[in-house]
């Protein structure tokens, strides 16, 4: 008689869990196409990854082509995060700068440089104002010329040689 009770109770805890998950109205419906992937750290291993080869770039067409959308959702060190992309994403973004957006560092950015969330992006636009021009000058990119042909060099050998 108790397994029977037991039975009954446990189907009907059950039907009721599925009744409220598959007919309760779903908050995501504002949200774009995606996945968030892992629970707790999302996508953040697919997106290291595909950083660590080189072609984080990869990682952002994947999802274009899997959600055919410029605009999808995924979770990124471990925050969910929406990412934009295209010409009229941004601009849309640039324009709304402070409006409808505003801009912030994941948590655990935060942990690490915490003066990061106490200066704003105007602040912050400021400084790298100030700093830019030294990067500029002619002697600078002189210097840089040697480098970045260097660079280049490697990574036509490497990546490009006998691929076109």
């Amino acid at each position: 008689m108790a397994v029977m009770e037991l039975c009954i109770s446990l189907s009907l805890v059950s039907l009721s869990i599925i009744l409220i998950v598959f007919l309760s109205p779903s908050k995501a419906k504002n949200l774009p196409p995606g996945k968030t992937g892992w629970p707790v750290i999302g996508e953040s291993i697919e997106y290291l990854a595909a950083r660590w080869k080189g072609q984080p770039e990869k990682f952002i067409f994947e999802r274009i082509s899997n959600y055919t959308s410029y605009i999808f959702k995924t979770k990124l060190m471990l925050q969910p995060t929406v990412v934009f992309c295209g010409a009229p994403a941004h601009k849309f973004l640039f324009a709304n700068e402070n409006k409808l957006l505003q801009s912030w560092w994941p948590s655990s950015v935060d942990k690490i440089f915490p003066s990061s969330s106490q200066t704003s992006s105007k602040e912050e636009a400021i400084k790298m104002r100030k700093m830019l021009p030294n990067f500029f000058k002619p002697e600078a990119l002189q210097r840089y010329i040697g480098i970045m042909d260097t660079i280049a060099q490697q990574h036509l050998a490497a990546d490009w040689e006998n691929k076109v």
